[in-house]
């Protein structure tokens, strides 16, 4: 597939359950988040990187985006990345979610090929996976919104939004176990590194 568009990994975060900052994570030599930039880069035409310093990964390859609206968690990450992407719709992931689906990935794309959407999310159970997520950036204003009324549920700021919502057991035929939404959390969690 053609490489297309923006991918933005949201490299924010106090880490406060990990104990140390989980952006900074190492696999051998390479931070944890290059190897999954790597792989992003194998679809996306640009990868960028947004965190609370411009200067917080110096002598990467990719562009380092300090983010708009500090200290206002996800909902600051994605405002920043909208505003600065180069296309209308920009895949976001967190630096913790170290399991990249590319197939998946291409797959939530594809619904924006023929589709008008805000934004495309996987669903579940009752929950849904906002930061693995496709944003246009028809939602800046709406993010923009959201951090001016400090309403920073990412839930809320697109509640009423065109989102398409995939459905779990779509989700599933990719990734039996969701492996892609596992989050690094906690020093327990490593171990889904292994599977790296």
């Amino acid at each position: 597939m053609k490489r297309l568009g923006t991918a933005v990994i949201l490299c924010g975060g106090k880490s406060s359950r990990m104990g140390f900052d989980k952006s900074k994570l190492k696999l051998g030599n390479k931070l944890l988040l290059e190897i999954v930039a790597e792989k992003l880069e194998g679809l996306f035409e640009e990868v960028l990187l947004v965190a609370e310093r411009k200067d917080k990964f110096v002598g990467l390859k990719y562009t380092v985006l300090e983010d708009l609206k500090k200290e206002y968690g996800p909902a600051g990450g994605i405002y920043t990345g909208l505003k600065h992407a180069s296309s209308q719709y920009v895949f976001f992931l967190a630096c913790d979610m170290p399991i990249v689906n590319i197939e998946y990935i291409e797959s939530m794309m594809e619904n924006l090929r023929h589709n008008d959407y805000d934004g495309v999310i996987p669903r579940r159970n009752n929950w849904v996976e906002p930061l693995h997520a496709f944003y246009s950036q028809s939602l800046i204003g709406d993010f923009e919104k959201g951090i001016m009324e400090n309403n920073l549920v990412l839930y809320d700021i697109i509640r009423n939004s065109n989102i398409l919502y995939i459905p779990e057991e779509v989700t599933k035929e990719y990734d039996p176990n969701m492996e892609m939404f596992c989050n690094l959390n906690y020093v327990d969690d490593l171990k889904i590194l292994e599977k790296i």
